[in-house]
């Protein structure tokens, strides 16, 4: 009897299966359409390292333009760490004064010393940076943001809400696109998540 399909076929179809299982499972029944889209907008840049910058020592043609370092910048961290911006890195800088001392953070995307990826952000009191919303929430304590930062939730994530959610996927599903998300800079992590001021208590 002659086969239905060949082989080859019958392989797609299984790869297109495949994928489709694993793009249900890449988004959790907590992420909206709407999340998931603007995700995929936003260029994905993992944050394993997060502090806040004692002072940044530009070179005299040190500029950042269309997210792409030129000349060179040396961010001090504290007595012990520097690190090098070269140019040619990948970045922003959305913290004014960044030249000035404890007014910026740093986050970033590091391989051994070298800076693949780096946002130079307003740090708040605590020390915290307050970020965009969650928009997927990955596995593995990780969680993306809207704008594509990738950064490890706290083991337990504050969720500040006039009204109840069961869990931190229930928060970014009802609350996410409008809401606030707190980064800890001492631990490196997501601590809490806050929902938009027009959100009221039920009665």
């Amino acid at each position: 009897m002659r086969q239905f399909f060949s082989w080859r076929i019958w392989a797609a179809f299984a790869l297109l299966v495949g994928m489709a299982a694993l793009i249900k499972v890449a988004l959790p029944l907590g992420t909206s359409p709407d999340a998931a889209a603007s995700a995929t907008t936003a260029t994905v840049h993992t944050v394993d390292f997060i502090s806040v910058v004692y002072q940044i020592q530009p070179s005299a043609d040190f500029s950042v333009t269309d997210d792409i370092v030129h000349g060179s910048a040396d961010v001090i961290i504290d007595g012990h760490r520097t690190m090098r911006l070269v140019d040619g890195t990948p970045g922003s800088i959305s913290c004014t004064g960044y030249t000035e001392i404890g007014r910026c953070a740093v986050l970033a995307n590091l391989l051994g010393d070298a800076v693949l990826w780096f946002a130079i952000v307003p740090v708040e009191a605590g020390p915290k940076v307050l970020a965009p919303p969650i928009v997927d929430l990955l596995g593995h304590g990780l969680a993306q943001l809207q704008n594509g930062w990738v950064v490890r939730l706290a083991n337990t994530v504050d969720r500040n809400c006039p009204q109840e959610t069961t869990s931190l996927s229930n928060f970014v599903s009802t609350y996410g696109p409008a809401s606030t998300t707190v980064i800890d800079v001492s631990k490196q992590r997501i601590a809490s998540v806050q929902c938009s001021a027009d959100v009221t208590a039920t009665t």
